[in-house]
């Protein structure tokens, strides 16, 4: 898997999206406008539902049971809710290798919300004047039922075709731990961009393809995330565990989102950067990751 944030807005600079910052286009499709005024062809295909991957029953799922939940960046009313413990694996052959992480995630809802706890064992670095030296994270989902686990495509470099869309939520820490953070708590950014979070960038996304990503600007888009984060030991460099507790609701009508159903499988995949990486914090393709093991199964209960 090749996920890349956007670096503090600077998409061109950085190179992660396709023509200059321009909208991906789908696999055997034609791009006719831009994403702010019209939603990709891909979002007529079959949306995420319940199907078989070939992995054995019970590996790498989680049950989404109901649950009352704050989103408060304390885990503490999650401790009735199922959790997969699991390692990110750093992405091969990157030039500044990433240590595998050791995280944790639990998924609940309600009758309007879907909850992500999505925690990383880690130390503690945060700096406010620049998001690449903190931590920072990334929850996806499939959106069209065949997407690859590497933002599309099946292989881990991301070179191969796209299978289709994937919802990105994309989280640079630019403000400070429980400060509630996301589109439903701010005003979108650089004009009419609903994708993205202008005060704290915790950004909705969509892509087809590593290269290929951007802000959900397509018809009918929205950001309704709702973020809060902490961490056990808030000291620089002790050692402890990221928070990143997120809110959503469970049907948008944005076709570039993923829907969510009680009964039916939603596919999930982990990011984390870590800003020890470098002298300089995380680079955009040195990250921990679980799509290299491939998709985790969600189901609603």
């Amino acid at each position: 898997m090749m996920w890349k944030l956007r670096s503090l807005g600077l998409c061109a600079a950085l190179g992660l999206i396709a023509a200059a910052c321009g909208t991906a286009t789908p696999p055997g499709q034609t791009q006719t406008a831009p994403p702010s005024t019209e939603t990709p062809a891909t979002a007529s295909a079959a949306p995420a539902t319940p199907g078989t991957t070939g992995r054995a029953p019970g590996d790498r799922t989680v049950v989404a049971p109901v649950a009352t939940i704050s989103v408060d960046g304390d885990p503490a009313d999650w401790a009735a809710v199922p959790k997969l413990e699991l390692t990110l694996e750093g992405i091969e052959g990157v030039e500044v290798p990433v240590e595998s992480k050791q995280a944790a995630v639990q998924v609940a809802h309600d009758d309007k919300f879907v909850y992500v706890l999505f925690e990383v064992q880690d130390d503690y670095d945060w700096t406010a004047a620049d998001a690449h030296l903190s931590g920072a994270s990334a929850v996806m989902w499939a959106v069209q039922s065949a997407a690859g686990p590497h933002m599309g495509p099946e292989d881990e470099a991301g070179e191969g075709p796209s299978m289709g869309m994937v919802d990105l939520w994309h989280w640079e820490l630019e403000c400070a731990a429980r400060t509630q953070t996301g589109g439903e708590a701010s005003d979108p950014g650089e004009g009419n961009d609903p994708g993205n979070d202008s005060a704290c960038n915790f950004d909705d996304e969509w892509a087809t393809t590593p290269k290929d990503r951007e802000d959900d600007n397509g018809t009918g888009a929205e950001n309704s995330l709702l973020g809060m984060w902490s961490h056990t030991s808030p000291t620089t460099s002790s050692a402890g565990t990221w928070v990143f507790e997120i809110r959503r609701p469970l049907q948008t009508g944005d076709a570039q989102d993923a829907q969510f159903a009680v009964g039916q499988m939603a596919l999930l995949a982990l990011a984390y950067w870590d800003a020890d990486q470098t002298p300089s914090g995380w680079k955009d393709e040195g990250h921990a990751q679980s799509s290299n093991q491939e998709w985790i199964e969600v189901t609603l209960d």
